[in-house]
């Protein structure tokens, strides 16, 4: 049995890391029937994947209740890209709102770490000894995707843990899941500018690429841990 069970824990990571491929390749092509079939295919791959994988790993066991929320954010970022809304994203008011408030948080602290910046508008530019001249911070940098996705989740997962915690505490848990996510936005624009800042445009690319994903994830586990945690702690002390 113990065998059984490793070779589908294995298998779910494969199932996940294709899903993960298949989905970037389709963020960076053109969201034609093909890719929304394929893609549509790759949720499926990851729901079951990522289901051995916490089930089947010791490591992974305290996120089992995380599952349909790991579930409904690859559903989520596959349907943000298929229907387009990067560019509504981008070109609506909120949208400029959101990366209006990323431009001046992430000056902030761009100027705490002693960095020379001058803004004008979404440009930021930089003197010497920075290695990149000037670095646009777009809408699309602004957070306002990863903004709706977490509301997206947070809509699905209300419908479990509401029951649990009430209005007051879901309000609570909605403004900090917004606030967290909205600092993780600001934390991946300040440290690709710090490494283009040190390493050049280069780095400044591969960072911009991978950290977003690094940061999403990280940030998602680590608040739907605490929220679920928290669910299941009021759930057990009201039936006491």
């Amino acid at each position: 049995m113990g065998s059984v069970l490793r070779l589908r824990a294995v298998v779910g990571s494969i199932f996940v890391l294709i899903s993960l491929v298949v989905l970037r390749f389709f963020q960076l092509s053109e969201p034609d029937l093909f890719w929304i079939a394929l893609m549509g295919c790759g949720v499926v791959i990851f729901a079951v994947g990522s289901k051995w994988v916490l089930d089947d790993v010791r490591l992974f066991s305290d996120y089992r209740d995380m599952w349909p929320v790991f579930c409904a954010a690859m559903a989520i970022a596959w349907l943000i890209h298929a229907v387009q809304l990067e560019n509504y994203a981008s070109s609506s008011a909120l949208g400029e709102f959101f990366g209006t408030l990323t431009v001046y948080s992430t000056v902030f602290l761009l100027r705490l770490s002693n960095v020379p910046v001058v803004v004008s508008g979404d440009v930021l530019s930089f003197g010497s000894p920075s290695l990149v001249g000037a670095i646009q911070v777009t809408p699309l940098c602004g957070g306002f995707l990863s903004f709706l996705m977490f509301i997206a989740a947070f809509s699905i997962v209300t419908l479990d843990v509401g029951r649990t915690l009430g209005f007051l505490r879901l309000s609570l848990l909605l403004l900090s899941g917004a606030a967290v996510t909205f600092a993780a936005t600001v934390l991946r624009v300040y440290v690709v500018i710090l490494v283009g800042f040190r390493w050049g445009m280069d780095a400044l690319s591969t960072t911009h690429l991978y950290l977003g994903y690094v940061l999403f994830l990280t940030v998602a586990c680590g608040f739907w841990y605490f929220a679920l945690t928290w669910s299941k702690h009021l759930s057990s002390g009201s039936a006491k």
